[in-house]
């Protein structure tokens, strides 16, 4: 049974989304992730990279080296910075290094839906520092 203050990442709790699949490893790019889009085509957690292309949804049921990223959504998951607690209706800031939310970094067209919430990996296992949901304009 889902928990409200849940979230399961690779997944939003809407339908609508738009999503774009990348030559990125998964793991690397793990599910609440931002990714941007470096010069030579190839995708990086730093914002100093390039331009941004969505939050990442982990990997797929396949085993290829995409990551499917959400470049516009409601109820996206955003993993979260240890110790940060985002506040509902506040811009999302991205950290400029590890793609992560952030209290101060780059800021995106994104605000928080909910606070934190306790967050599950694709495998069910809990995730430390936790994820929020945010609406992304794109």
């Amino acid at each position: 049974m889902a928990h409200s203050s849940a979230i399961y990442m690779g997944n939003t709790k809407s339908t609508f989304k738009k999503v774009d699949n990348w030559a990125a490893d998964p793991a690397t790019f793990v599910a609440g992730l931002c990714g941007h889009l470096k010069s030579d085509g190839t995708v990086s957690l730093a914002s100093a990279d390039g331009s941004k292309i969505g939050i990442s949804l982990g990997r797929s049921l396949s085993s290829t080296k995409r990551t499917p990223f959400v470049r516009e959504g409601e109820d996206v998951p955003i993993l979260l910075t240890n110790g940060f607690t985002p506040t509902v209706g506040a811009q999302v800031q991205i950290s400029t290094t590890t793609g992560k939310a952030v209290s101060s970094g780059t800021a995106v067209n994104a605000f928080y839906k909910t606070s934190t919430l306790v967050a599950y990996d694709e495998d069910g296992v809990v995730i430390d520092d936790g994820a929020a949901l945010i609406d992304f304009p794109g």
